[in-house]
């Protein structure tokens, strides 16, 4: 299978609203080829009911946590992606893709490709509710199963490496792990750049699940992806279901939507931020005039009681600091 060079798509957006597209998440919305960057796209990949759906999830799974032998997956079940209501904060947990391993096991996979300040805190907070959701009776803990966070992002979260790909678990200082039960991945899009001047046959799996998530609908890639598809099913099967997608009118409209919805999302936060900072220097400068406008009163206050003991009238205070009589009276 190759992915031919198709004519670009025209889209109904304005040259605007397309130029703010790819600017901010590098996404061509002309190109033929839907960007799984987009959640539905994303979902609309890994979760159909088909089983070239199921197995290239299993393949990406596989990739990105580097199971092997024992830990490889054989079979897995998307499951109900939203955790019920949390009753003490009343906030519900919605995944995008929730997968079950045939082991018991679990996955939850987040697509985020707008930069969060707090994704790392929201990364933990996810993985305590996945754990937690597991079913026991009583004090059972042994059957507590393995649970995974597979984070990809297309914006720099670990910002104290290069690394495109970074796991986390609880360890001691000397490395040692606590337990492995909780995995949290970060898939850094950000960072694959560097991958695409390397050899196809030298890649991982998963830097070359990372070029195709990232670059499956940028045309200039297509030898590459192509070189990608020759070698890896997963790979291939993923790519099919998104070039049956693409040509989805339905899909494509609600594809635009979304981007739509959420660059309108991003101006409203960045207006209001811009709002709040200029709020907050009008704010500030209020304060200082206010504390300035104190200070000056308390040198008048001391000011006119030495005048006062010294004999001086009213007119003459308010003609030495140019007030009015009214003024002086009120501060005597």
């Amino acid at each position: 299978m190759y992915i031919e060079n198709e004519h670009k798509i025209r889209s109904s957006m304005d040259e605007q609203t397309k130029q703010a597209i790819k600017q901010t998440w590098n996404i061509d919305v002309d190109s033929a080829i839907l960007s799984p960057l987009v959640d539905y796209i994303f979902k609309r990949i890994f979760t159909a009911d088909d089983a070239n759906s199921k197995a290239a999830l299993i393949a990406f799974i596989n990739s990105v946590l580097e199971h092997e032998n024992d830990d490889k997956i054989v079979d897995l079940t998307i499951v109900n992606p939203q955790i019920p209501v949390d009753r003490g904060t009343e906030k519900k947990s919605i995944f995008d893709i929730r997968a079950k391993y045939n082991s018991g096991r679990q996955a939850v996979i987040e697509m985020q490709k707008d930069p969060m300040s707090d994704f790392k805190k929201r990364a933990q907070h996810i993985m305590s509710k996945i754990y937690a959701s597991q079913e026991i009776s009583g004090s059972d803990y042994d059957k507590l199963e393995k649970c995974y966070l597979i984070c990809i992002t297309n914006f720099n979260i670990i910002k104290e490496t290069n690394d495109y790909f970074k796991d986390y678990r609880y360890r001691d200082r000397q490395g040692n792990d606590l337990t492995d039960h909780q995995t949290i991945v970060f898939f850094d899009l950000s960072k694959i750049d560097d991958t695409l001047s390397k050899n196809v046959d030298d890649m991982t799996n998963s830097e070359k699940w990372a070029i195709f998530l990232k670059y499956v609908s940028d045309d200039s890639k297509r030898n590459i992806l192509n070189k990608i598809l020759e070698r890896e099913e997963g790979i291939r099967m993923a790519t099919n279901i998104l070039l049956q997608v693409s040509k989805d009118e339905e899909a494509r409209a609600y594809y635009e939507s979304e981007l739509r919805f959420q660059l309108d999302q991003n101006s409203r936060f960045n207006h209001a931020k811009r709002e709040g900072i200029a709020e907050g220097r009008a704010e500030g400068k209020k304060e200082a005039e206010n504390k300035a406008l104190k200070e000056k009163t308390s040198r008048d206050i001391k000011l006119i009681k030495k005048m006062l003991k010294r004999g001086d009238t009213i007119a003459e205070i308010a003609d030495f600091l140019e007030m009015t009589v009214e003024e002086v009276e009120k501060l005597k």
